[in-house]
């Protein structure tokens, strides 16, 4: 009798032919939803877990890896500093000067993405 009291027991359907049935838990307020043709379902639970810590980025993300998503990478010349390390081409560029190939800005437009900062994007040549 106490379970009687524990659970209120509906139909959505007048003529209980149906048997599409819910059943709420009184003291929770949970509801479950069964046909009655087929035994209670067993729910069980779940528990969410966070990727490990050394995955930089997903499997089949669409994020560039050489860039990170920002679009563009360090200056392979000046890797970054954006001056030129010593005199190149026969003193043409002069050490000290802004880097001949980025310009002093340090940074250049990424070849993997053409600057998108994702694969397979307008103008990318991902190709897959």
């Amino acid at each position: 009798m106490a379970s009687a009291a524990a659970h209120l027991y509906s139909c959505f359907n007048p003529n209980h032919k149906s048997g599409n049935c819910r059943t709420e838990h009184v003291h929770t307020g949970k509801l479950h939803h069964r046909d009655k043709s087929t035994p209670p379902a067993k729910f069980h639970l779940l528990k969410a877990k966070a990727a490990k810590k050394d995955r930089d980025t997903k499997p089949k993300s669409v994020i560039c890896t050489d860039c990170d998503g920002n679009g563009a990478v360090l200056c392979s010349q000046c890797k970054g500093s954006g001056v030129n390390s010593e005199d190149m081409f026969n003193g043409e560029f002069k050490a000290g000067d802004d880097c001949w190939l980025c310009g002093g800005r340090k940074e250049m437009l990424c070849g993997n993405c053409n600057g998108a900062g994702f694969l397979g994007g307008f103008m990318s040549t991902f190709d897959q």
